[in-house]
């Protein structure tokens, strides 16, 4: 009887160890899709938004850099140009934007209610409110709430991704308000909730599921949903949206996660590289040149790395470029901008580096701490602290002194920048802040001329 026992109790060690091998398998419970040369993924025509519009995270061409030279330089929390307008929630999701519609998700706890917001752009009022999910998204601790995923624009739908009992979804919302598809790509566990933003590729919505277990990238058809493609990743809790651009004269879509950087041929899902490096988690998105990417992050040490992008397969001995310890950051995506790489870390340091060989050329040390992603107007870099303070400092190879403005509340969320406007979601407003007019000149009277 006791060898019996014995030989149950080692059975049920080791079916316990094989379970737990099988779930450090990357993807593991999720399955694949391959679906890119089926008649379902039929071909859209791209977006086209203005210059003045701010389609998706990080604006057109995913650099954040706005397409601008008229912008607000000064304001205070008592005083400036535009409006500002309560939100009926919370949630640290920047907004999009695209003609006279901003669109923004919110989560109010109370109702148990998501929902994308649009207001216009010229006044603020809300135009409509769409509820995504009612009763039980997943909720998160501390400062996160479910309205983290910044959505996305193509002009005839607005797409979100939520997390809502257990599972990933993506929403289409028509540009009056109703829902035309909502689809259910995979499932998603998260103690920090799903912070990853939606983007687009020709005629795909794409979506990253970094988790523990079960880690997942898929692409999903604009119109109708349907999985065009689905494949597995390295597991590990990373929360970063992946970049969408022609890199070394190629399509790639490129992420950071738990260990490693990978390129994807956004058409299919197929891995382009790979590239190993130290992170425990990546939680910003990568910046790029045209034939570099930069990944920063700061767990277990602060680091930013520079990779080749021109490889295939595993590129780990071959194609990374530099190194730089003691620079990174966690929250703070990196931008490239006019040929130099700007890294803003979470407690205030901000470095600009040469890209084509990581030397810095300054750092200067900003007041607070920072979540929201340096955004660039014209030559400045505009950094927006917790406590409500954006700094906008002179970019190039010569530091400048950092001048500030403040709002009254806090900023979590990374402000937009189109037209003659800043956007800002703070912890409870969202502020439109306006480039003031230019005075006309008025000439001064010559006054010999006056006498006579």
């Amino acid at each position: 009887m006791l060898a019996k026992w014995v030989n149950l109790r080692t059975v049920i060690v080791f079916g316990v160890i094989a379970i737990w091998a099988m779930t450090q398998i990357p993807g593991f419970g999720t399955s694949e899709v391959h679906n890119a040369n089926t008649p379902s993924n039929f071909v859209l025509v791209d977006p086209r938004p203005s210059a003045d519009d701010w389609p998706w995270w990080q604006g057109i061409d995913h650099r954040n850099v706005a397409n601008t030279r008229t912008f607000p330089t000064e304001w205070s929390s008592s005083d400036h140009e535009g409006w500002h307008v309560p939100l009926p929630g919370h949630g640290n999701a920047s907004p999009c934007l695209w003609g006279n519609q901003l669109f923004l998700p919110v989560f109010d706890a109370n109702h148990q209610r998501l929902t994308l917001l649009s207001l216009q752009r010229d006044s603020g009022r809300t135009a409509w409110r769409t509820v995504v999910h009612q009763g039980h998204p997943s909720k998160s601790p501390g400062k996160a709430s479910p309205a983290l995923s910044s959505p996305a624009c193509d002009g005839q739908n607005v797409f979100t991704v939520s997390c809502d009992q257990g599972k990933l979804w993506v929403t289409a919302v028509e540009m009056t308000g109703r829902i035309a598809w909502q689809r259910e790509v995979g499932p998603y566990q998260s103690n920090e909730g799903y912070q990853s933003s939606p983007v687009l590729f020709k005629s795909l919505v794409i979506v990253s599921a970094d988790q523990p277990r079960g880690s997942f990238i898929a692409a999903v058809h604009r119109q109708t949903g349907e999985i065009i493609w689905r494949v597995k990743r390295p597991n590990g809790p990373s929360s970063g949206t992946p970049i969408v651009a022609t890199i070394s004269d190629r399509p790639q879509l490129v992420i950071g996660g738990a260990g490693n950087v990978t390129s994807y041929d956004p058409a299919t899902g197929n891995v382009i590289w790979k590239c190993a490096t130290s992170a425990e988690k990546v939680a910003n998105t990568i910046a790029f040149d045209q034939d570099r990417v930069f990944v920063s992050f700061m767990r277990p040490n602060p680091e930013v790395v520079c990779i080749a992008a021109n490889g295939n397969g595993d590129v780990t001995k071959s194609h990374i470029s530099w190194r730089l310890p003691k620079i990174g950051s966690h929250r703070p995506s990196p931008v490239f901008y006019d040929g130099f790489l700007f890294v803003l870390a979470d407690d205030g340091r901000l470095s600009c580096i040469r890209p084509e060989t990581g030397k810095i050329e300054w750092t200067r040390q900003l007041k607070g701490t920072f979540a929201a992603s340096p955004v660039i107007a014209g030559p400045f870099l505009f950094c927006a602290n917790e406590a409500g303070s954006t700094y906008f400092v002179r970019t190039g190879a010569t530091s400048a002194p950092a001048m500030m403005n403040a709002l009254p509340d806090g900023i979590v969320a990374t402000p937009i920048i189109a037209g003659d406007s800043i956007f800002f979601r703070t912890t409870g407003q969202l502020h439109r802040v306006i480039a003031p007019e230019p005075q006309p000149v008025v000439e001064r009277p010559n006054d010999i001329r006056r006498r006579y």
